[in-house]
């Protein structure tokens, strides 16, 4: 009986190993984004451009140039339940119909690049990112 629990228990903690290294699989898309912010600093606006792309929104304010770049995905899920006709009763034949939930998602990253003097001195991204799709606008940037 003890050698069957003790099984059990090292079955438990090998599972329990197996998902926290899993879990702890880094997105190396995501750590790149998330490095650039200081990684970036320095670069030339030239560089910038080349790298990244004609941004989305461009705007100066005294000597500091903003140079905004947006990405944002949508995804939908539905799931479809079937449910009997309610209004059928008991009696009548039994049709089912669907029941269609829809979930949708955004996910969005705004990278603001700040310029003096044509090089970057700050880049930062909105609060609630993804950082994957900051990657979309700085991955070529940084290596």
């Amino acid at each position: 009986m003890a050698e069957g629990r003790t099984m059990t228990v090292q079955r438990r903690g090998f599972l329990a190993a197996v998902a926290v290294l899993t879990g702890s699989c880094a997105n190396p898309q995501a750590e790149l984004a998330l490095r650039a912010p200081t990684a970036m600093v320095g670069m030339s606006k030239g560089d910038l451009m080349a790298c990244a792309g004609v941004p989305e929104r461009m705007a100066a304010v005294g000597d500091a140039e903003f140079m905004i770049y947006t990405r944002q995905q949508t995804l939908i899920d539905r799931d479809v339940d079937w449910e009997p006709n309610p209004w059928l009763g008991p009696r009548g034949p039994l049709l089912w119909e669907p029941d269609v939930t829809t979930y949708v998602r955004t996910y969005r990253c705004e990278a603001t690049v700040v310029l003096r003097e044509d090089r970057i001195v700050e880049v930062r991204y909105n609060q609630n990112r993804d950082a994957t799709l900051c990657y979309q606008i700085v991955g070529n940037c940084v290596r």
